[in-house]
């Protein structure tokens, strides 16, 4: 416990120390706002709103509409977009989803038509992001596809970064960790090349995580810890609440170590209830309530799991919904409230199923099986038992083919390295043709030689 309080005094320490530093920024930046005017002052009114949005929404918004406000009373019509892209942001940091997409959208059309496309690929981006925290992956993807277009077509290594490593989290939350790492490692070479550290860290952060799902533990937390001593020494609270919260779950769920989880995870809570990060405080609540309900402590573990699904349902984050019910659902099993227990895995079920996550159907399916054992109840027992068959028979069909198809293509391979050495040997054949046909025509030419020189003799003599 007095460890635990020595932790929780050094992040805050931490964060007065980073809320100090932000200050000083704040109040040069008020400062120079009264000493300037037209464009530069509305630039500096967003980078204010940017400072405020990590420690203080409602200060953000506040700089935002300053802005809105100058540009409307000089007539700084071309300077909107950007301004509509800052509101935008801070929108979705305080999980109004809906009002950050209105924002967005007509930030994207005026900044279309100022030819702005710098800004335009940040706002896809920022887009992006917003319809991946609704989970509507497809659409998420689409912006970021829109956005790579753009940087790519403009040369825009910074936008193109951007999109590839927000797109890469869109397929980390679909579970194709293959395509995650593979835009992650592209946007890390982007962020190398041009010495972006805080950057090259989150990255470090992502290809952590996915070497996580792929079980290489010390290999994922050693990224972590590394990407967390860039973070802390940036001060980037928005992302060291992550990376707090990735260290935690790794000690919990891997390492099995529930006391340093729980300091990482409380660490994470205090930065993020700090800067108002409603999507980040609903799920480390629901990572907390884990832990408690390990420690049979069952009702801290339904207050924290109940403050995660209000936020999430409040702000419309759905995956944050499934996640919640799910350990709850869990929870209420381990009350042996059995039909309680049902009640939220069968949502759970119902929300990954309009998300398109399937990583929840074998744990829902499991579960309940468990579920109605203990009630006795054989008969829904056996109705589940047969959803469990026909998944592993569909998965034993999947196999099946994949084996048949690896034969295939073990036969197409084998075929096509028979054509290979078989072409090889013609090409060293010809080679040797060619070798003979050479020393030949040299010989030849030698030969001519030798004769036109004795004709040129014979005629001198």
């Amino acid at each position: 416990m007095k460890h635990l309080v020595l932790l929780w005094l050094a992040a805050f320490g931490c964060f007065w120390l980073y809320a100090d530093n932000q200050s000083d920024k704040i109040d040069s930046l008020t400062q120079l706002i009264g000493q300037q005017s037209g464009r530069e002052r509305i630039e500096t009114l967003i980078q204010l709103s940017e400072i405020y949005r990590k420690i203080s929404v409602d200060k953000s918004k506040e700089a935002d509409s300053n802005a809105v406000a100058y540009a409307n009373q000089e007539g700084l019509d071309s300077m909107k977009g950007i301004i509509l892209l800052s509101m935008g942001k801070t929108a979705s940091i305080s999980g109004d989803y809906e009002l950050a997409l209105d924002y967005m959208n007509q930030a994207a059309t005026l900044l279309k038509e100022a030819n702005n496309n710098t800004e335009l690929a940040r706002t896809y981006v920022n887009m992006g992001l917003v319809y991946k925290n609704l989970a509507d992956y497809s659409t998420s993807i689409k912006h970021f596809d829109l956005a790579s277009d753009i940087a790519t077509t403009h040369d825009l290594k910074d936008q193109e970064a951007a999109a590839a490593a927000n797109r890469a989290t869109v397929y980390f939350a679909l579970g194709d960790y293959q395509k995650a790492l593979d835009s992650y490692q592209q946007a890390m070479t982007v962020y190398k090349e041009t010495n972006d550290s805080l950057r090259f860290a989150k990255m470090l952060m992502n290809i952590g995580l996915v070497y996580w799902q792929w079980d290489k533990n010390e290999l994922a937390l050693e990224m972590q810890l590394q990407a967390k001593d860039i973070i802390e020494k940036k001060r980037d609270f928005v992302e060291l609440g992550r990376v707090y919260n990735n260290i935690g779950r790794i000690y919990y769920q891997d390492i099995k170590d529930t006391a340093l989880a729980l300091e990482y995870y409380e660490k994470s809570l205090a930065v993020r209830e700090r800067l108002g990060n409603q999507l980040g405080m609903a799920v480390v609540l629901a990572n907390i309530g884990n832990i408690y309900r390990d420690k049979k402590q069952l009702e801290k573990a339904f207050a924290y799991y109940d403050k995660s699904l209000k936020i999430s349902r409040f702000i419309g984050y759905r995956e944050g919904v499934a996640l919640a019910s799910y350990y709850m659902g869990m929870a209420y099993q381990t009350d042996q409230q059995y039909h309680e227990s049902n009640r939220l895995l069968d949502t759970t079920l119902q929300v990954a199923t309009t998300l398109g996550l399937s990583s929840y159907d074998e744990l829902v399916n499991e579960a309940k099986m468990n579920n109605y054992v203990a009630l006795g109840d054989y008969r829904a027992f056996l109705k589940e038992f047969d959803s469990y068959e026909k998944r592993h028979a569909e998965m034993r069909s999947n196999l099946t083919e994949l084996q048949f198809e690896l034969t295939a293509c073990e036969q197409e391979n084998e075929k096509l390295e028979n054509e290979l050495s078989t072409t090889n040997q013609l090409i060293s054949k010809q080679t040797d043709l060619l070798l003979m046909y050479r020393i030949l025509l040299l010989v030849a030419l030698l030969a001519l030689l030798f004769i036109g020189i004795n004709k040129i003799r014979n005629k001198k003599v």
